[in-house]
């Protein structure tokens, strides 16, 4: 197993819990956003869209690239001597 993979592999579990504790913060501040009345809930909740979001969605995406990567087995440049295949 290539050391890249060993290494993603091995920082699973920490990114994991890293989102898991993210998340419960975020629903912390929102609670205590709440108390405070309607208007300090929207803005807490449009900051913890981005804070929380963008951290937790980064891994998403790059699974979703990784899985869909098994769906794709057209090579776009051919080996030498073939011709390229047309798309119409």
């Amino acid at each position: 197993m290539p050391l890249r993979r060993l290494v993603s592999v091995a920082l699973l579990p920490a990114l994991l819990l890293a989102g898991i504790a993210l998340v419960w913060l975020a629903f912390l501040a929102l609670r205590e956003a709440m108390a405070l009345g309607p208007g300090e809930a929207w803005l807490m909740a449009w900051i913890l869209a981005f804070v929380v979001g963008l951290p937790v969605s980064l891994p998403l995406l790059g699974l979703a690239r990784w899985l869909s990567s098994f769906g794709r087995v057209a090579r776009i440049v051919p080996h030498s001597g073939e011709k390229v295949p047309c798309a119409g």
